[in-house]
């Protein structure tokens, strides 16, 4: 029976990861790339089967708040304006209304929505700071931002991983939580390419 539930959870993920790429181009590679290297990041810090079970789920549902956010925003090319910014960072929160009522999913909502909080405490949506974000999430905020430095966005060119890796250091301490980029580079020592 429990295979099956999981089969299921599994299942819904995938769908919601599908629907989140036909709003956004390229919104499943993204998801699976973060996911990839969140759950080798979250083995790495000697998370248990089940924290990584639920740090992929939500690793591959991060953005899922995207798919609520307008298409002139979500696709616009270039800098947003102030208001379109505190339109977009409303995906974190966004996410716990479209996943809230699976049962399942209810252990990720956590570290998705709050995958935007900063280390020093100046993040998204609650300024959350140091080890009151939940690890999953300072995990994924991590692997997020590499995968978009080095595959770039609409309004950013991709970095080498060398440079992406320098940025990650650079912003350890205040983005992001030191420890958490020690294992992530690790890790991307051996799997980044």
């Amino acid at each position: 029976m429990h295979d099956a539930v999981d089969r299921a959870v599994n299942d819904t993920v995938r769908a919601l990861v599908r629907v989140a790429a036909m709003r956004e181009k390229g919104a499943d590679r993204h998801s699976a790339r973060v996911a990839v290297l969140a759950v080798a990041t979250g083995e790495k810090l000697g998370m248990s089967d089940e924290e990584l079970l639920v740090l992929r789920r939500a690793a591959e549902l991060h953005d899922i708040g995207k798919v609520a956010i307008s298409d002139s925003i979500l696709g616009k090319l270039g800098s947003l304006t102030d208001e379109e910014i505190k339109i977009m960072r409303q995906h974190a929160t966004l996410a716990l209304e479209i996943l809230g009522t699976v049962q399942a999913l209810k252990p990720t909502l956590p570290l998705i929505k709050h995958h935007h909080e900063r280390w020093d405490g100046t993040g998204y949506p609650d300024g959350l700071a140091g080890e009151q974000i939940p690890l999953g999430a300072r995990i994924i905020a991590v692997a997020e931002v590499y995968d978009i430095l080095t595959h770039g966005a609409p309004w950013k060119e991709p970095l080498s991983i060398e440079e992406a890796k320098a940025e990650l250091l650079r912003c350890a301490g205040t983005q992001f939580d030191p420890r958490v980029v020690e294992a992530f580079l690790q890790i991307c020592d051996l799997m980044c390419d």
